[in-house]
């Protein structure tokens, strides 16, 4: 019996230890958040400056989700200690195709990576949102309309126009996801379900490449270089719409790709930077092995919004944190969500009973999720 109880003592010792302890890991977010490569003209320490500051701009707007950013007062001032935040940098062969390139076009790239930490410290100070790493993949549908005709198109057909859209997708720190068009895809979608905008066919014919959001593009050409949009984004609890207009099908895309990072970023990014810090504990059940504990603990960790995260109590099934987090608590709810990592519960109210050997898990908001 004693032998018993220690080896239990010795497991949540292990447990304990490997929380409060282990090195903070991130769990898979969007990659190259925090660089840029721009083109230059040779290497001297003006030209090398400039570089920076241009690698910067992009950086910034990456991080924040607005593209907006660079036209905000306070940027010229942010982009002046763009020196200051450089990790690493190192120059890139440019590949160019353009043989009238005059003497002053650039002749390679400036790579630059930027520190995460610093530079996340730098934009809330400034009151700009950080979105951080964790994004939602978005499943992109787009139709086109030539006088009578309607298709469905399929980017390993349009290839230029894929890689142009995914490019985009770079600049603003985002993935697009493409169906593949094969024949499970054009026998559970027509393209009368798009520009019918019938929900429930189009949703579940998105359900195999499990996007977070579903975004679908009605593209009608209206004669000679003029094109028209109908887009309509598919967030979890609701449908964005709105219309644009385009020269060309590219910009047009491009033009809706980009309206529906911007809704993504009002909705996912903390915007209430400038109110300060909030406390929230959250609770989460259903975890059984230490490879649970450690796996919560670092996607809670890979959330930008949240500054610190304290161990308040773990038992065999369960554990409680408090977490320090810039903007709301509907924000962390919305960024929690998109790990596909934890469900949330109905909040409970703490058991005092049981918790009141630990003063900090009864204060403030609490939020309760079960490990999927």
């Amino acid at each position: 019996m004693t032998q018993t109880r220690f080896k239990v003592a010795s497991r949540w010792i292990l447990v304990l230890a490997a929380l409060l302890s282990a090195p903070w890991a991130s769990a898979e977010r969007v990659g190259n958040l925090y660089e840029a490569a721009v083109p230059v003209k040779g290497q001297s320490a003006q030209t090398r400056a400039d570089g920076i500051r241009n690698a910067f701009a992009s950086v910034i707007v990456k991080v924040s989700g607005d593209r907006g950013l660079l036209n905000h007062a306070q940027i010229p001032g942010i982009l002046k200690q763009a020196s200051a935040y450089v990790q690493q940098y190192r120059y890139q062969a440019l590949e160019t195709t353009n043989s009238n390139a005059g003497s002053d076009s650039p002749d390679r790239l400036l790579w630059v990576r930027f520190d995460e930490r610093a530079v996340n410290r730098l934009l809330r100070e400034s009151g700009v949102p950080v979105w951080g790493g964790t994004r939602p993949s978005i499943l992109v549908w787009l139709g086109q309309e030539q006088g009578p005709r309607r298709d469905l198109l399929s980017m390993e057909r349009e290839r230029q126009l894929r890689q142009r859209l995914d490019k985009l997708g770079r600049s603003r720190g985002m993935s697009f996801l493409w169906p593949l068009m094969d024949i499970e895809d054009r026998n559970a979608i027509r393209v009368s379900d798009l520009w019918g905008g019938f929900e429930a066919n189009i949703r579940r014919a998105s359900a195999r490449y499990q996007p977070d959001v579903i975004l679908v593009g009605r593209m009608t050409q209206q004669g000679g270089r003029s094109w028209r949009g109908e887009w309509l984004l598919y967030l979890p609890d609701k449908v964005n719409r709105w219309q644009a207009n385009g020269n060309s099908k590219l910009a047009l895309a491009s033009s809706g790709l980009n309206q529906a990072v911007d809704a993504l970023a009002l909705r996912y990014a903390p915007q209430q930077a400038s109110l300060g810090e909030t406390e929230i504990r959250i609770r989460v059940h259903g975890l059984t092995r230490l490879a649970d504990y450690v796996l919560v603990k670092e996607y809670l960790q890979s959330l930008a919004m949240i500054e610190q995260l304290d161990l308040l109590s773990a038992d065999t099934e369960k554990v409680n944190f408090k977490v320090r987090i810039h903007g709301s608590r509907e924000a962390l709810e919305r960024g929690i969500q998109l790990g596909a990592v934890l469900e949330p519960v109905e909040s409970i109210e703490l058991d005092a009973s049981i918790e009141n050997k630990n003063s900090e898990v009864l204060v403030g908001e609490s939020l309760v999720y079960r490990l999927r």
